[in-house]
């Protein structure tokens, strides 16, 4: 099974993205729209992780340290729009392993993250 956990603040940036991990032909999204959710969410055993870096007034670098502390091997991507370089510098220190930056259009996602998601896989040496 194919699952992703997105934790992201803006619905419609939620809904893009979700139905872009569809067309993959992932099965299980997990949406979470606000870093509690994103908290009670990141138990989960997911084969990749989309994080928004701020979520309203709060930060997602406790869901980034939680999921690299309890399942180092899943990859996280953080998405990113008006951020500054001490926030992406912090995220890439607790483990982050990209960056998409926003905004997107539905084309730069195919893209963009199409190919790192097959360079994921490759490297795991499993389909996520």
């Amino acid at each position: 099974m194919e699952s992703v956990l997105l934790v992201e603040d803006e619905q419609m940036v939620a809904d893009v993205v979700a139905r872009f991990f569809r067309k993959l032909g992932f099965n299980r999204i997990d949406i979470a729209y606000n870093l509690q959710q994103g908290l009670e969410k990141s138990g989960g055993n997911y084969d990749i992780v989309i994080l928004d870096i701020a979520l309203g007034e709060e930060m997602s670098f406790p869901i980034l340290e939680k999921m690299k502390n309890e399942n180092p091997s899943t990859p996280v991507l953080m998405l990113s729009g008006y951020d500054s370089e001490d926030n992406i510098k912090h995220a890439k220190s607790l483990g982050a392993d990209g960056f998409i930056p926003k905004p997107f259009r539905m084309d730069f996602l195919q893209d963009f993250l199409l190919p790192k998601i097959e360079h994921m896989r490759q490297e795991k040496g499993k389909k996520i």
